[in-house]
């Protein structure tokens, strides 16, 4: 590790862990944290209430980082996602911020790809290998720690064949994709943007508490903002350990006012409106 950054005190990006128990998927992804090209990262893991205890691992994995480990941590009340990311992120110390999920292992130069195409006014999502089921139960924390994951011989076969394209390293496509004026869309598992840019739509909506539409009213919101998406698939690279979910149902009203939304701004975001911080009834309609 350069010597010369352990003299920085401010971290040039936050990145921002979203998860929910499975301490040994956490622990794989400090293992590629402690692999990665860019090390002037702080890490803040966004807690939404695990019963899984993570002291020992963050305990074994700081010395590897320049910055302190911030566990930031809510009671469990349900699928909350979009509050304990914004806690973390209004906690953020650095001005660029990474968002990621626990489930998600990530390629040595991930962050090196974010820092390096980072832009304000620009939101740079990816996507992941989709790791099945089979191979996920077959990854260990040698196999991260060597970087042996990382080759397309070790997942090539056990992800979906929709998604291996995903995990090639081909990052001049990025110039390529950014003639086309596509504006790219968000996945919350895999995105980052400039610190004040999240704090100008106000972060995620707090009103969503259900799985789903939380990403879309984010990339909706920052568009209304004047952001541009961009895509950095075949350079930020995630390798996504299976799970199952049931799928969620939404009511078409939520998503008209969901993934539709009127303005930039949330009031029920990071920064709370008298309305939402006294409790008067809200306007959302239930996601489900």
């Amino acid at each position: 590790m350069n010597t010369a950054l352990h003299s920085q005190k401010v971290p040039a990006l936050s990145l921002i862990i979203a998860v929910y128990n499975r301490a040994q998927a956490l622990e794989m992804i400090f293992a590629s944290l402690s692999n990665q090209t860019f090390s002037n990262f702080e890490v803040l893991i966004a807690d939404d209430g695990s019963d899984e205890p993570f002291e020992e691992i963050i305990g074994r994995y700081q010395p590897a980082f320049l910055h302190p480990i911030r566990h930031v941590r809510q009671e469990h009340r349900g699928f909350r996602k979009t509050v304990i990311v914004n806690k973390a992120a209004d906690c953020a110390t650095s001005s660029y911020l990474v968002f990621i999920d626990g489930d998600c292992i990530l390629h040595h130069r991930f962050l090196e790809r974010h820092f390096v195409r980072r832009s304000p006014g620009v939101v740079l999502s990816g996507r992941r290998v989709e790791l099945s089921s089979e191979l996920t139960s077959r990854v260990t924390l040698r196999d991260v720690q060597s970087r042996r994951i990382e080759s397309p011989l070790f997942w090539w076969k056990g992800s979906g064949s929709y998604t291996r394209r995903r995990g090639l390293y081909v990052p001049y496509i990025f110039h390529f994709r950014r003639l086309s004026g596509r504006n790219y869309r968000i996945l919350g598992s895999n995105f980052s943007i400039f610190k004040s840019d999240f704090l100008a739509v106000n972060g995620y909506d707090e009103r969503i508490i259900s799985r789903g539409m939380e990403d879309s009213n984010l990339n909706e919101r920052l568009v209304l903002h004047g952001c541009v998406g961009r895509n950095v698939s075949g350079e930020a690279i995630q390798y996504h350990l299976f799970h199952h979910f049931d799928p969620v149902a939404h009511r078409a009203e939520a998503l008209q006012q969901f993934c539709s939304p009127a303005g930039a701004w949330t009031p029920y975001g990071i920064k709370k409106s008298d309305s939402a911080e006294t409790g008067r009834p809200s306007p959302a309609i239930p996601t489900s």
